[in-house]
């Protein structure tokens, strides 16, 4: 009877048997149900192409026509003042100059006429430039300069022209010098100093397109009423340069009026100019007050802003100030990657004059200075003249000239570049640390794209293909932009792996605990077993 007892006290554990039930379903059917619902997917990324494109030398390709030079030596000559720069490559090549070229030289009775006709037998292709070499020096002597910067793609020399001032006309001609100059280039940033320094930060921000916001300030609405059409200035001087740049930027224009607010500035009366002068180091204080007011929070794309303001009574005339104390003769100043705002001093009231006095506005100044400054942050790339250099302007003196539209392609394309670089690497180098961060098909299609289009763009650049380059560009910046931004991979920046265990642990923990238990009662169920195994024995 007794060993009956002990026998059923070792073959009747039905709590050790649920116990050891639950434990082989959590094991067989939880745990891989567990491991296949959380396993992280990748899609494939290109890694090693994006290394590889990475430490490629980026440079852009620019076909070079000398036309009837005296001797070879002259490109010999030329190429040596040109071959030290780091983002252009001349490609040039020698021809002789044909009839109906020579024949428009004797006719012609002036540089421009000269210019216009030979620009239209002689086709230069976009991002080429072509020398003409000019035999009678009498277009040159009239005018008293050696080079001829035209309005299309060509460039009037003289025979005996000094290749220092011609390969520096050249450089100007193809790119702005500073815009290659970018974030990731921290050494040579660093190594400049003063002008050039700041001159090389006021790049707008690389993007497909711009919200440009013209704003009227006028403090005094019920002392100065302006008059001012801003919409037919638009049309009459920025509609025009917005269509030309369309393939490389896209703006988008608006205008605005401010009023009852002002510049937080204190200006101070300059006996000797007879006028209140604003110091250049209290223009930064200018943005900081008014730049909530000016509403660019209601737009996604990068905002430039160039604003109009009217002093207020008791501060006019106001003008800016430089370093050494002397007014500034456009009376405005460029905020690097924000904008410009330019002051306008109305004319004083006459004695009988009842208020608000309306106030005419000089449309032409406002919008040639909106345009300077346009052109420096985007960057155009410009050539100064001096003795020796003559720049004819374009036809309509709104408008770019074509050497000007394929300057600005090259500096977005170089821009573009840089930042498609830095957005890939970033997102390669994310993907690495972050062990749980899902790539999908969505975002690993847009990572392959841009690594094609990149690859594509690189291609066209170093061909001279500025067209196709800008092209490619645009879509490899837009698909890595998508893809780095993706929403799914911005939530895991925030979600590190050391809170894994503040989920996984409160939920594995007295789950474990039974089945641990239950293993402990199945050993010694067996070990009982075999107890009474060797005790019937």
């Amino acid at each position: 009877m007794k060993r009956k007892q002990e026998k059923d006290k070792y073959r009747s554990p039905e709590g050790a048997w649920a116990a050891a039930g639950f434990a082989v379903v959590l094991v067989v059917v939880g745990l891989p149900v567990w491991w296949y619902t959380t396993t992280v997917y990748r899609a494939h990324l290109p890694y090693s192409t994006i290394e590889e494109l990475s430490g490629q030398l980026r440079y852009h390709a620019v076909g070079l026509t000398l036309i009837g030079v005296p001797s070879p030596s002259f490109s010999a000559n030329l190429e040596k003042h040109v071959r030290h720069l780091r983002s252009i490559k001349f490609h040039m090549s020698l021809r002789r100059t044909r009839k109906d070229e020579m024949e428009v030289m004797r006719a012609a009775t002036s540089l421009e006429e000269l210019d216009t006709k030979l620009s239209r037998i002689t086709r230069a292709a976009p991002g080429t430039l072509a020398v003409f070499v000019i035999p009678d020096d009498r277009f040159f002597e009239d005018a008293g300069v050696s080079i001829v910067v035209g309005r299309h793609r060509l460039v009037l020399v003289k025979i005996d022209i000094d290749m220092f001032l011609l390969a520096k006309v050249l450089k100007s001609m193809t790119m702005d010098p500073l815009a290659n100059i970018r974030v990731e280039e921290a050494k040579i940033l660093q190594e400049l100093r003063g002008l050039h320094k700041r001159e090389a930060m006021r790049q707008v921000p690389t993007e497909p397109g711009y919200d440009v916001t013209l704003t009227l300030m006028v403090p005094e609405p019920h002392i100065t009423r302006p008059v001012w059409d801003a919409k037919k200035a638009v049309d009459d001087y920025l509609r025009p340069v917005a269509d030309q740049i369309e393939s490389v930027a896209k703006l988008s224009i608006k205008s605005q009026v401010l009023y009852m607010t002002g510049l937080n500035v204190s200006p101070q009366w300059s006996e000797s100019n007879m006028h209140y002068a604003l110091p250049q180091d209290q223009l930064p204080l200018t943005i900081n007050a008014i730049e909530a007011k000016l509403g660019s929070f209601v737009w996604t794309r990068p905002s430039l802003h160039f604003i109009i303001y009217i002093p207020r009574e008791k501060e006019t005339p106001l003008h800016i100030h430089a370093a050494d104390d002397l007014p500034l003769k456009t009376n405005s100043f460029l905020v690097p990657r924000w904008g410009g705002v330019m002051i306008h001093n109305v004319q004083d009231p006459d004695v009988n004059s009842t208020y608000p006095r309306q106030v005419s506005l000089d449309s032409h100044w406002i919008m040639k200075t909106v345009l300077t400054h346009l052109h420096r942050l985007l960057p155009v790339p410009n050539v100064k003249e001096d003795k020796e250099v003559l720049l004819l302007p374009s036809h309509d003196s709104t408008k770019l000239t074509e050497w000007q539209l394929d300057g600005l392609a090259r500096a977005r394309v170089s821009a573009y570049l840089s930042n498609i670089k830095i957005t890939l690497q970033s997102l390669c180098e994310l993907v690495g640390e972050i062990s749980n961060m899902v790539i999908s098909d969505e975002v690993g299609g847009w990572v392959w794209g841009a690594v094609e289009e990149w690859r594509e763009c690189s291609s066209a650049a170093r061909e001279g293909r500025l067209q196709e380059a800008t092209f490619y560009c645009g879509r490899s910046f837009t698909q890595a932009d998508a893809a780095f931004f993706h929403p799914s991979l911005l939530a895991l920046l925030y979600f590190p792996d050391n809170q894994k265990y503040a989920i996984y642990v409160p939920l594995f923990l007295p789950v474990s605990i039974p089945v641990i238990l239950s293993f402990k009662m199945l050993l010694g169920l067996y070990k009982g077993s075999m107890a009474l195994k060797v005790k019937e024995e």
